[in-house]
């Protein structure tokens, strides 16, 4: 791996010296804001559960900038004599520099690099079939986010930034290799210290999507995670169908979040005329709630969706969740269900958002809602503008 980080590093000078000798040229700004509250007879809560933007400067077709801020989820208490005032500081979620190289020097139909440097996530793209895309399991690499899986792609506005450097290569139009390593080594502390590397393959060949990796992420022996999804069309009917397989390689003692244990999911999707939707995952996880009798094993838990496009501005969605750790009291664990109003650039959701309340439960997290309302659940609305 150290040979892995003289490379990189050295093609991030080469990249960053290119980048130096011209001046930005364009400036595009993208963001997102959301407020919500939710509330039943005992409880409400109000918050902003989604907020950021990215700036990004474009220098030329092959070379560019991106500064993110978020804010969302960091407030901090105001003063200390009245902690219940906070105040809320935007934190840099994104900072990194974008080069093509096989763009810049015409040779991008063979073999074309793209460098990453700077701060900001590098996972392998997510093969999620559901709203709440749990099943990501192989959509790992480099974040500050543990083993949880992301969104894919370098610098995806999903949080747990790290500084680190990604080489990510299209060869001949088909296949991605991607090199990443970061420089966070002090910071990766527990079992560790232990660094994150990332050496991968991802591509799409007739419908079928891959991705093969091995990854370290913050433990001694590393994941090699492997995805394969299928998507095809029959007449009115969109079909898509996913596996993904994350194989651990550490011990339980070298990995305290999966316990040295490995995982995998299945899901599919269906889509009817593009209005219809109905896709479920099955995924199998390790159970950590200490509660359950099971901890450390792994267990199962299924998640799905059923959506309903009434035109393109107002739609139904209701997504269940399903826990069956045979310890665990209640097998139907979550339910979010919402209707949105999409008007230019705002979305408004009104829903419920149901969790049980037995301790041996998943205490499933909110996809939509602002927040579970202290594991209560109950009646919540959002808006939600995107620019």
């Amino acid at each position: 791996m150290k040979k892995l980080l003289v490379v990189l590093l050295t093609l991030t000078c080469l990249a960053a010296a290119a980048f130096a000798d011209m001046a930005p040229t364009a400036l595009s700004v993208s963001g997102e804001v959301t407020y919500g509250i939710i509330a039943n007879g005992n409880t409400s809560h109000d918050g902003w559960p989604n907020g950021y933007v990215n700036f990004t400067a474009t220098a030329d077709k092959y070379n560019s900038a991106v500064l993110g801020l978020s804010w969302w989820n960091d407030a901090i208490p105001l003063t200390q004599n009245n902690p219940g005032m906070t105040i809320t500081f935007p934190n840099i979620e994104l900072a990194y520099v974008k080069s093509d190289i096989g763009g810049a020097m015409g040779v991008a139909d063979m073999a074309d690099p793209v460098m990453y440097a700077g701060w900001g996530v590098y996972e392998m793209p997510s093969f999620a079939v559901t709203q709440y895309a749990s099943e990501r399991l192989a959509a790992i690499g480099i974040d500050g986010k543990g083993n949880s899986g992301g969104a894919g792609a370098f610098g995806a506005e999903n949080g747990g930034a790290w500084g680190l450097v990604a080489l990510d290569t299209k060869l001949a139009g088909l296949v991605n290799v991607v090199l990443a390593t970061d420089g966070n080594l002090a910071y990766h502390t527990t079992p560790g210290p232990y660094g994150q590397e990332l050496i991968g393959l991802y591509g799409n060949v007739s419908g079928i999507g891959f991705e093969a990796a091995y990854a370290t992420k913050q433990t001694k022996s590393g994941f090699v995670p492997l995805g394969l999804k299928y998507a095809t069309s029959m007449g009115d009917i969109a079909l898509t169908v996913m596996g993904q397989y994350v194989y651990n390689a550490n011990s339980s003692s070298d990995d305290i979040t999966y316990n040295g244990k490995s995982t995998w999911s299945v899901g599919a999707k269906a889509v009817y005329q593009g209005m219809y939707t109905v896709d479920a995952a099955l995924m199998s996880y390790v159970v950590t709630n200490g509660a359950s009798s099971n901890v450390g094993n792994t267990e199962l838990k299924l998640t799905g969706d059923l959506m309903v496009n009434l035109s393109p501005t107002v739609g139904i969605v209701a997504s269940p969740w399903f826990n069956f750790d045979s310890a665990a009291k209640d097998a139907f664990d979550a339910l979010e269900a919402f209707v949105w109003v999409k008007a230019g650039i705002g979305i408004v959701r009104i829903g419920y958002f149901y969790t049980s309340s037995d301790i041996t439960d998943l205490k499933t997290g909110v996809d939509y809602a602002p927040s579970t309302n202290e594991g209560e659940g109950g009646v919540w609305v959002t808006l939600d503008l995107t620019f």
